[in-house]
């Protein structure tokens, strides 16, 4: 399957923001609560060619700790891979993890100001940051703010690669410009995490269907942009 049909066209504007996901047929994102159980070869491929893409890979803490997350393949040889950024306001990460030991380029913890001003985490701070962490004041630590500080740090090609929290708050102050979901073929007798998740009320956004393209093995790739008629 050609990868480059799957991936489709730079957004028409920059800064943009791109989410990843892959689901069941039934709308878990999950399988014994990991997702790399899901998807096949072809949604790896589009998976790397998305972080090809991208200046920063924006993720929630615990997606990186349950997916024991690492650093980020180096797209070519002459340029070193994109970061990964992490909102968090317990910056509560074991320090020997593979998140924090094997990365090209330093993880970046995004955390609100007030909670900097904790003992703990500022005691925190000190230990990931020998790690060669980064991390960064995110003002009051909205999903507005942590989007403008990465923007603020010259990262435009934004890819959100869940968990489910962190795409909710994303569509719920509509900020997804291009949606790719990835349907595994299987169903799920329950939904063990959704695709997003928003404790508040509830926002809705239209998107436009840029792509459609099914593997072999039942795989079904979809492509979404925004629409021009956008709340519903």
């Amino acid at each position: 399957m050609d990868i480059a049909s799957l991936l489709g066209p730079e957004p028409p504007h920059l800064p943009a923001v791109r989410a990843n996901m892959v689901s069941t047929l039934t709308g878990c994102a999950t399988i014994n609560d990991l997702s790399e159980a899901m998807g096949n070869d072809t949604d790896g491929k589009l998976f790397q060619a998305l972080r090809g893409w991208a200046d920063v890979i924006f993720v929630g803490g615990q997606t990186v700790r349950s997916e024991d997350y690492g650093g980020v393949e180096r797209h070519t040889s002459d340029s070193p891979p994109c970061p990964i950024a992490v909102p968090t306001r317990s910056l509560n990460f074991d320090p020997s993890s593979k998140f924090l030991t094997h990365f090209i380029t330093a993880p970046i913890f995004l955390v609100p100001h007030a909670a900097l001003q904790s003992t703990a985490v500022s005691a925190r701070k000190d230990t990931l940051e020998e790690t060669g962490a980064e991390v960064i004041d995110a003002g009051e630590g909205t999903m507005h703010d942590y989007l403008r500080v990465l923007r603020e740090h010259g990262f435009e090609r934004i890819l959100c690669e869940g968990g489910p929290s962190i795409i909710g708050q994303l569509v719920h102050i509509d900020a997804i410009d291009q949606m790719y979901l990835t349907l595994d073929p299987r169903l799920s007798s329950g939904v063990e995490q959704p695709v997003a998740s928003f404790h508040g009320t509830q926002s809705h956004r239209r998107m436009h269907l840029e792509n459609v393209a099914a593997d072999t093995d039942g795989t079904v790739f979809l492509r979404y942009s925004r629409a021009t008629d956008p709340v519903h």
